[in-house]
């Protein structure tokens, strides 16, 4: 291992920090052919200091979403191979019936990600495979076999002797004190040992991640926080253990504790305290630690208050009284070591991944925890190496890591601290999908807002945008729209009035707040062959046409579905979604613009309003109201016209996400306000209703449109996505030498919408599918909702194309009940399009 003084003079890769993510990142770059590969960490090597080093390394792979479980089961593997993981197994508890019902909830998810063994226990088996708790306070557990113990600096150690005997070169005790950037590029790696010049640089220092940025002026949302883990001296019932066979890993997430066994000793994890927050620049150097009798800059001291008194705001108990409540011998128990460790957190508790947009070759893996260490090295790698992200050389969604997620306000102290805070408190809890932040809110609202407000929106956060998913002043129309009720968990955080929205759209006229999607103006001598180069569709159409078009990676996954207007010879505006589509899918689009001037790609995601006016009685309300001519032959299904509503300048595409007839209108955001009160005022005697997304979502589905983030993704291509008809292979694009060996070879899954049998049943995204009465399953659901105009719920899934045909029965696992489906032709709703096109 080089751990000489003399540091290179030149490097075609450094990577700056040694703990288990850059030393696997290191690992997976020379096992990509790499040689020129340096690391560099200001601690000795690999007990470097930072998080790895204290790390209790519990690898519990049921992650919150497909990417996190798909990168801990590759941690698992990869630990295995290298001796840095011990198989011990792990048991999450459930205390309340509402976490009884989560755990079920969980096994699924982990079956439809690819996690096997799963299962559930009663008490008395939790306690056969732990007999220090106390069965009796417990409903259950959810035990996967294969979940263990990875040895952080262990593994660390062994990657980086992989990569050292590949040429990698390893050097600790380096402390970088800047980073040198010239016209945009990195440059130099400065150190206290001298500079290294460096193609590309990755910085993979977790908790101390925002100095890095300030170094550069690049904002990295992130926050370090500590919590408290303490070891315990010897337990009876751990008297004699075999340290070759260890207890199953242990969770009690309602109390925000886990547990694993240290040889007779127990090791105690502790959540259950407020958030203790703390700055970067206030982490402790060497002779603070030193006086405070600290061994790594990632501790704090021990605050026993947090141990031992209730401080979490979601909790009644403290930690120390729900560790003894499940462990009853811990009362008796002292404790021999105890420390606040530090990890880290980002507004959205996701990783950080992937190359800064305003500094060529400069690359970030952060707020990574041991658990997914492996499997981010291994996507970043690829993603340095290949200009794709990969998961083991097979494609991966890694939208929701992806640096560029973030919105302008995330790069402030406040959102971060206040959304970090969050993060951290909430990592335990038992949160529903639909539940929403109370901090930050408020941040970006619309024009139509304050009505909204009077009109009883039900606000969701999406990119700092207050979005309405519903309005409960529709709930008066339920004495004439028959909505289903919905069990439990699924009624949680929903409204009938999604329901009568969905009823209203189909056979009156609806207007919904589109300000959150985005329009991305390319103009210029050069945008034809800009977006033909971007876009699998051919644009070059005629002035006032739109083009449906995906547009793809080089491996052909779809990276977005837009909607492009061209609305001149040198001008278009290409319409994506919200939430963090405004950064991803413009950035992609500004990267590739070329250097020449020929081309000005500009985002309009905040100083551009938009409504969409949808249904029957559209034409109607409209036509009053506005300059151009509004009948078919006038204005055509797919064309868009600059006009005025009235004395508002507005850009209309005759188009609708809910499958019917209607336009979206998108003005200046100063105009916005009058714009809703025109169209609200005219549609009045048409019986109009407010619209939120919740409905816009359901119809889209009978219609069988596509939802970017769910159904398409990175993860799948144009052909399997059941868009196939979006790609004109006789144009050249990125991506298209991909997609013409997919169709050669024929697709392998296919994208299907299920239907329920059971009337008014209706599940939710991320279950098993299942053969019926088997346990393989073939996919999962990628959403769901119900559809109220063809009765029946719909689930959409990814199935072999072997099983994807129309009237095949299938299950889908829910809450540990099967639900019988058919799979379908699409679309569902209106497959002639009359709607549309009347």
């Amino acid at each position: 291992m080089s751990t000489g003084n003399t540091l290179p003079d030149s490097a075609g890769t450094v990577v700056v920090g040694a703990g288990c993510v850059g030393c696997s990142a290191a690992y997976h770059l020379t096992r990509l052919g790499r040689e020129d590969v340096v690391v560099v960490d200001q601690g000795p090597l690999f007990e470097t200091g930072g998080s790895t080093s204290h790390a209790p390394g519990l690898v519990f792979q049921t992650g919150g979403n497909k990417l996190m479980t798909r990168m801990a089961s590759y941690t698992r593997r990869l630990y295995e191979d290298l001796d840095g993981f011990r198989t011990c197994g792990g048991i999450e508890v459930a205390y309340t019936e509402d976490r009884w019902d989560f755990l079920k909830r969980k096994r699924e998810r982990g079956q439809s990600y690819g996690i096997e063994g799963g299962e559930l226990l009663s008490p008395d088996a939790v306690a056969d495979r732990v007999p220090q708790i106390d069965p009796e306070v417990i409903r259950g557990g959810y035990y996967v076999p294969t979940d263990g113990k990875a040895h952080a600096v262990d593994a660390s150690a062994a990657m980086a002797e992989q990569a050292r005997s590949a040429g990698a070169e390893f050097y600790g005790d380096t402390t970088v004190t800047d980073l040198e950037v010239e016209d945009g590029e990195i440059q130099t790696v400065v150190t206290d040992r001298g500079t290294i010049d460096a193609d590309e640089v990755l910085v993979a220092t977790n908790i101390w991640g925002p100095l890095f940025g300030d170094m550069v002026g690049v904002d990295i949302p992130l926050v370090p926080c500590a919590h408290q883990y303490l070891v315990s001296d010897e337990l009876p019932e751990l008297a004699g253990a075999d340290r070759e066979i260890e207890q199953p890993l242990l969770r009690h997430q309602d109390r925000s504790l886990y547990f694993r066994q240290h040889g007779e000793r127990y090791g105690i994890g502790s959540y259950n305290h407020e958030s203790l927050l703390v700055d970067p620049e206030d982490i402790y150097g060497p002779e603070k630690l030193e006086d405070l009798g600290l061994e790594y800059p990632s501790l704090r001291e021990f605050t026993s208050e947090h141990f031992y008194e209730n401080t979490h705001p979601d909790h009644d108990q403290a930690a120390y009284d729900a560790a003894c409540e499940l462990v009853p011998s811990l009362r008796d128990a002292e404790f021999e070591s105890a420390i606040n460790g530090m990890f880290c957190f980002t507004p959205d508790g996701m990783p950080i991944l992937g190359p800064t947009e305003e500094i060529d070759g400069l690359w970030w893996a952060l707020a990574i925890w041991v658990t997914q260490s492996g499997g981010a090295g291994s996507i970043v790698a690829h993603w340095m190496e290949d200009g794709v992200p990969r998961l083991d050389g097979e494609r991966v969604d890694a939208t929701g890591a992806h640096i560029s997620r973030f919105q302008p306000h995330a790069g402030s102290r406040e959102y971060t601290r206040g959304r970090g805070a969050q993060q951290y408190q909430e990592v335990y809890q038992l949160i529903h999908p639909r539940e929403q932040p109370q901090d930050q809110r408020g941040l970006r609202r619309s024009p139509f807002y304050r009505r909204q407000e009077e009109l009883g929106a039900e606000f969701y956060d999406s990119g700092g945008w207050e979005t309405p998913q519903w309005y409960e002043t529709n709930e008066a129309l339920l004495e004439e729209y028959d909505v289903p009720d919905r069990p439990d968990w699924l009624d949680r955080g929903w409204s009938k009035a999604q329901g009568v929205e969905h009823r209203a759209v189909r056979d009156r006229v609806a207007m919904v707040d589109m300000t959150t999607y985005t329009g991305i103006e390319v103009t210029g001598d050069g945008a034809t062959a800009f977006l033909q180069r971007l876009l699998t569709n051919d644009v070059d159409v005629s002035p006032g046409r739109i083009r449906y078009a995906a547009m793809c990676n080089e491996d052909g996954g779809i990276l977005a579905d837009v909607t492009v207007a061209r609305l001149a010879e040198d001008r278009y505006t290409v319409f994506t979604g919200g939430g963090n589509s405004a950064t991803l899918h413009s950035r992609w689009l500004r990267e590739h613009a070329p250097d020449d001037g020929s081309v000005s790609v500009r985002t309009r995601d905040s100083d551009m309003c938009g409504i969409g006016v949808f249904g029957p009685d559209s034409r109607a309300v409209l036509s009053s109201l506005v300059e151009a001519d509004l009948s078919n032959d006038a204005f055509p299904f797919y064309t868009a016209q600059e006009t005025y509503l009235e004395s508002v300048p507005v850009t209309m595409l005759r188009l609708s996400y809910a499958g019917e007839l209607g336009w979206e209108l998108y003005a200046p955001m100063e105009y916005g306000a009058r714009l809703w009160e025109l169209i609200e005022d005219a549609g009045d005697e048409y019986g109009i209703v407010p619209m939120g997304w919740a409905a816009l979502d359901s119809t889209s589905m009978e219609k069988g449109f596509r939802l970017w983030g769910t159904d398409v993704t990175p993860e799948y291509d144009p052909y399997e996505a059941g868009i196939g008809f979006a790609v004109d292979l006789e144009t050249d694009f990125i991506g298209k030498d991909a997609l013409v060996e997919a169709r050669e070879n024929g697709i392998d899954r296919k994208l299907v919408p299920i239907t329920l049998d059971e009337p008014g049943a209706v599940v939710d995204t991320g279950y098993p599918v299942l053969e019926p009465d088997g346990d393989d399953a073939l996919g999962y659901v990628t959403r769901a909702d119900y559809g109220y105009s063809i009765d029946a719920g719909i689930a959409y899934a990814y199935l072999p194309a072997a099983a994807a045909e129309a009237g095949r029965d299938v299950e889908i696992s829910y809450e540990n009940d099967r639900y019988a489906g058919t799979v379908r032709d699409e679309p569902l709703f209106d497959p002639d399009r009359e709607k549309m096109l009347r």
